[in-house]
């Protein structure tokens, strides 16, 4: 049924149910299990407030995509353990919701599950969550996890 599943992981507790309940998935349907955080440019004033630092004095977008390709091969090396056959990670910069859209559509996925909240910022509670955006975009289903 589903050959290729995306699950967008930030490193949230709501992220790492999505990718248990992805790992099940792609073990059933023997389908590629594709992890995806992905990480915002921040101007230089949002760069000074993060909580995320660099250990040498590299640009703030490079720290950050060091620490989103953490992320997702952790999720990657988690759905490995686990018995999937197929999984990789990858990290992506820009909107959140729309960087997955994006990534789903390029990669052909089939099947997007995320996490119902993750650790998004003041934005989210505002505008609404990158879950609710992302099924809202996407063209295909999306299995949000609570």
């Amino acid at each position: 049924m589903y050959k290729r599943i995306l699950v967008p992981v930030d490193g949230s507790k709501m992220a790492t149910r999505a990718l248990d309940t992805a790992i099940g998935l792609a073990k059933t349907f023997g389908a590629e299990l594709m992890t995806l955080c992905v990480y915002r440019h921040h101007s230089p004033l949002e760069a000074s407030l993060s909580m995320v630092r660099a250990r040498t004095p590299d640009r703030p977008d490079d720290a950050l995509k060091a620490y989103a390709s953490e992320i997702a091969a952790t999720a990657k090396d988690r759905a490995l353990s686990a018995g999937v056959a197929d999984a990789h990670a990858y990290a992506k910069r820009g909107n959140p919701s729309r960087a997955i859209v994006e990534f789903a559509k390029d990669h052909k996925a089939d099947l997007i599950v995320l996490g119902a909240r993750g650790n998004g910022d003041v934005e989210g509670f505002l505008l609404g969550s990158v879950s609710h955006k992302v099924a809202s975009l996407a063209d295909i289903p999306c299995l949000v996890v609570r």
